[in-house]
């Protein structure tokens, strides 16, 4: 039996064995038969080795033996290809169709797995829920989200190195950097074993992701593989905040396997099923389209408004001021405060938001936790600022570091020990915070009672929630592994932040972890706004904005314009950073020229007259994605009818932009930012020649397509 889906460009096959067996037979974009049959029995060195079948739900069960040799890859687990059909259904729901295929091991443990389709996308989401039906614990080790074994099925040459990875890297001011390999960069090149009537099923793979609550300080939860032969580009991401793996081995010697999973035996988790007990995975995503890099993102961006809690911050794209960056850097008072609220409403901002440092006389830092101002820096009450700003049009906010409390605070003295990150019988401490656990029903109250008096204190409309420390793997109390603490911490934090929205329904809520160290769509499924970064420096932002789009959908990815310097260049370089996604003003406000002031609203006012098209546009990538120290970075999105593009040269004065990828007729071109148009530029074919004033210049231009 074959169960067979389609959408978008998307072709998905299920096929049920003569003996019960059910493998993901096709994931592709190319038309025709679902073939793969089982991978004939073989020998290899005395060792029989049996037919295999292509999984679609790797698990292993402690006390059991992997299917093969182990290694360190997570395809051989002990039911991974043993998973027989019960049954099926697809149907209709708000988003697409949803298939539910339930499937049995032999040792009790069956599986119900979810494969969601939205309509007209090439991008499905999954996830299963395994359930213990012996009369026996189960303790699971590992189980994934997605799996595929047949990327690169469709090539006719008969190995895969020349596929192209491309691996998301992710660190602290330096985010969304993207590295493209091959299989052989990536040890998964293709060597035939001579002599043995055995396809190259190696022990080698290549795996990257997050073992803590930082999900992203590493990598981004996301990846492509571009095969060139077949044009198809398969492009998947985790939907987690805590742990989280992405997979690539060596399928039967022709085709690579993916496997995403949330927290497995190398994030120190196990789970301990006792009998009638389930389990349920977190999220994935995996789509194949034909194109490349620009149309995998495009269905990403796609997928990612999806899944997306309808919001109206993300219909209005709202501007926002924060006092942080190259600004006040944590050191508030009200006259300080006042002074540059008057100049963030002059600039047409919208929202301002107290950044931190509020609560405390002196270095905050390790005192986080009663979130009670500070009556040394707000003599008449912090209300007075929030009195002061909406007389001005503008609507409030402020910073909170929810998650966390100081080793200072003096709260955390009086509270048990069951509210914190335990390790070891003592509370975990990260740069002098304790980290809250949210699986305690205390502690999600607590942090709801802080919520909830802000907003009726202050009138607070909007919360920057940082999150500069980390669990690690997690806690050791209450728990079968540090891995499921942290697991249902997330969940337990994930819940928490849903009630808040419940309560507050047109709370804005900005994403921050040390800038984007938690960029993922647990997260951001739920949040308006991320933070892209702690980055300081303009020029070197430019290298973020360029690429950013690709980990999150360009209404969400709040970019920093914070001009330090009263040069127009400089400030003008600092606005098209953020023109095509989220503009996050701060800088040096205070201290601006008029002329200054000037060149700065422009912008603002120019992202206000194209921001009803972006809430819907899709990125693209004309130069590839921008690696440090390109002379030239381009970054832009489009629809239908036309499309924005930015453009950045360093170090120089030109940059060739080419735009044959956009796949359109091009009709015109137009400088929109500034707008006096005081640089060079000619269309010569599908190629765009610009020619800026002076080295290190950023333009905004506008392309109607005929």
């Amino acid at each position: 039996m074959i169960i067979e889906l389609k959408e978008g460009q998307a072709r998905i096959a299920f096929r049920v064995n003569d003996d019960g067996i059910v493998e993901l037979a096709d994931f592709s974009a190319k038309p025709g038969a679902v073939e793969m049959p089982y991978l004939a029995a073989s020998e290899f060195g005395g060792f029989p080795m049996p037919p295999t079948p292509r999984q679609f739900l790797a698990a292993h069960v402690t006390g059991e033996s992997s299917g093969n040799f182990h290694a360190n890859k997570h395809d051989v687990g002990s039911v991974s290809q043993k998973w027989k059909y019960v049954c099926h259904k697809i149907e209709e729901n708000d988003k697409g169709r949803l298939l539910t295929l339930t499937v049995k091991a032999p040792n009790g443990l069956k599986a119900d797995y979810f494969m969601q389709l939205f309509k007209g996308l090439s991008t499905v989401r999954t996830w299963a829920t395994l359930t213990n039906e012996s009369d026996a614990d189960m303790g699971l080790e590992y189980v994934s989200s997605f799996m595929y074994e047949g990327v690169g099925k469709d090539r006719t040459s008969s190995n895969y190195d020349a596929l192209e990875f491309y691996i998301p890297r992710n660190g602290w001011a330096n985010e969304a950097q993207w590295h493209r390999h091959d299989a052989v960069d990536l040890g998964l090149s293709h060597m035939p074993l001579e002599g043995h009537n055995l396809p190259n099923k190696g022990n080698n793979c290549f795996a990257y992701g997050s073992n803590d609550s930082w999900s992203t300080s590493k990598y981004l939860p996301m990846g492509m593989v571009k095969d060139p032969e077949s044009g198809e580009i398969f492009y998947y991401e985790v939907d987690h905040s805590g742990a989280w793996s992405i997979e690539a081995g060596m399928g039967d010697g022709k085709n690579l396997y993916i496997c995403l999973m949330g927290p497995n035996d190398e994030a120190f988790w196990w789970k301990n099923l006792h009998p009638g007990d389930s389990f349920t995975t977190v999220p994935a995503a995996f789509g194949v389209r034909m194109g490349g890099i620009d149309e995998a993102i495009g269905e990403l961006t796609m997928y990612r408004r999806a899944i997306r809690r309808p919001n109206k911050d993300d219909e209005k794209l709202y501007v926002v001021f924060n006092d942080y960056m190259n600004c006040l850097f944590g050191d508030p008072t009200e006259e300080k405060e006042k002074a540059i609220i008057d100049r963030a409403a002059a600039l047409g901002c919208e929202y301002y938001c107290l950044d931190c440092g509020w609560y405390d006389s002196g270095m905050w830092w390790d005192k986080v936790g009663e979130w009670k101002e500070s009556p040394e820096r707000f003599p008449n009450g912090l209300k007075v600022v929030y009195d002061y700003a909406r007389s001005k049009g503008l609507r409030m906010g402020m910073w909170l570091e929810i998650e966390a409390m100081g080793t200072a605070c003096p709260l955390a003295d009086k509270l048990p020990d069951d509210w914190f990150v335990m390790v070891h019988g003592k509370r975990r401490i990260e740069a002098n915070r304790y980290l809250l656990d949210f699986r305690n029903p205390e502690v999600r109250k607590y942090c709801s009672d802080v919520v909830d008096r802000l907003i009726a204190d202050y009138g607070c409309e909007f919360f920057k929630i940082d999150y500069n420390v980390t669990t690690g793997p997690g806690s050791e109390l209450n728990a079968d592994s540090r891995g499921d603490a942290m697991l249902e911490h997330c969940r337990a934090v994930y819940e928490w932040i849903r009630s808040v929205y419940a309560k507050h329904p047109d709370l804005v809520i900005e994403n921050c972890c040390s800038g984007a160290q938690r960029m993922d769509y647990g997260m951001l499924s739920l949040h308006s706004l991320q933070s892209t970064s702690d980055q300081t420096d303009y020029v070197s932002n430019a290298y973020i904005a360029a690429n950013v789009a690709s980990a999150v959908t360009p209404e969400q990815g709040g970019m920093w314009v914070y001009p330090y310097e009263n040069d127009r260049e400089h400030i003008i370089f600092n606005m098209v950073n953020g023109l095509l996604l989220r503009p996050y003003v701060s800088g040096i406000v205070w201290d601006m020229t008029d002329e200054s002031m000037a060149i700065l609203r422009e912008g603002i006012t120019c992202y206000k007259a194209i921001r009803g098209d972006l809430k819907d546009m899709l990125p693209f990538f004309p130069l590839g994605f921008g690696r440090v120290n390109d002379r030239q970075l381009a970054y832009g999105v489009k629809n239908d009818e036309k499309a924005y593009l930015s453009v950045f040269a360093i170090k120089s004065a030109a940059a060739r932009i080419p735009l044959s990828g956009l796949n359109r007729d091009i009709a015109g071109v137009r400088a929109i930012y500034p707008a006096s148009v005081d640089c060079d530029f000619t269309l010569d074919g599908d190629t765009l020649e610009v020619r800026m004033p002076q080295d290190t210049c950023a333009r905004l231009f506008e392309i109607t397509f005929a």
